[in-house]
């Protein structure tokens, strides 16, 4: 019998990237990384999505380089491939492993379960918000989830800034009424 150092396991070479989707993918990675991110609400899921995202990206590179706004064209494979995820996810749902046959270092423990708890509502409201209104629900996500300032949102998701500046505003209004927030009100004016 070989040893494994002896063994040749065919070790492939990693593709050479054009430098231009290097620098493009390294410079929007974490940007790709937090939107995914927000919807997976799994950091080995979301960079799963990512790296998926990446492989289209590569593929249709020299489409996105045509297109008037790269970037734009780059968040629309991201969500498709989001989207894929939660295909795939669905048509295996039955070839999952039930809670009982999960062994005892598979079972979350309680600082698993909190460390999620605060999200639970907000994951409720901002898929109810998609339904509603995808164009808010994404600006939402990418003003405070992937930290953009509006003109960042208008060039992705190709509208205007004041149209980002309002689909933010209004996002957040229906965010918290779906959440079930109190109004922001002004005060009393006898308060003070």
């Amino acid at each position: 019998m070989t040893s494994p150092d002896a063994q040749d396991f065919g070790v492939i070479e990693p593709a050479e990237l054009p430098t231009d989707f290097e620098a493009f993918f390294t410079r929007h990675m974490s940007e790709f990384l937090r939107v995914a991110g927000s919807r997976t609400r799994n950091p080995y899921d979301a960079e799963e999505v990512v790296m998926e995202a990446a492989v289209v990206m590569i593929r249709k590179w020299p489409r996105i380089l045509a297109h008037p706004k790269p970037i734009a064209l780059a968040h629309k494979i991201l969500d498709d491939q989001i989207a894929d995820f939660y295909r795939r996810r669905a048509r295996t749902a039955d070839r999952e492993v039930s809670y009982g046959q999960l062994t005892e270092a598979d079972v979350p423990t309680a600082d698993d379960l909190l460390a999620l708890r605060g999200h639970d509502g907000l994951d409720r409201a901002l898929a109810e918000l998609e339904k509603r209104a995808p164009l808010q629900a994404k600006c939402v996500v990418l003003r405070y989830f992937a930290e953009l300032d509006f003109a960042a949102i208008a060039t992705r998701l190709e509208i205007t800034v004041s149209a980002a500046k309002t689909n933010v505003h209004l996002g957040r209004k229906k965010l918290a009424h779906l959440i079930g927030l109190p109004e922001s009100g002004k005060g009393s004016p006898d308060a003070g």
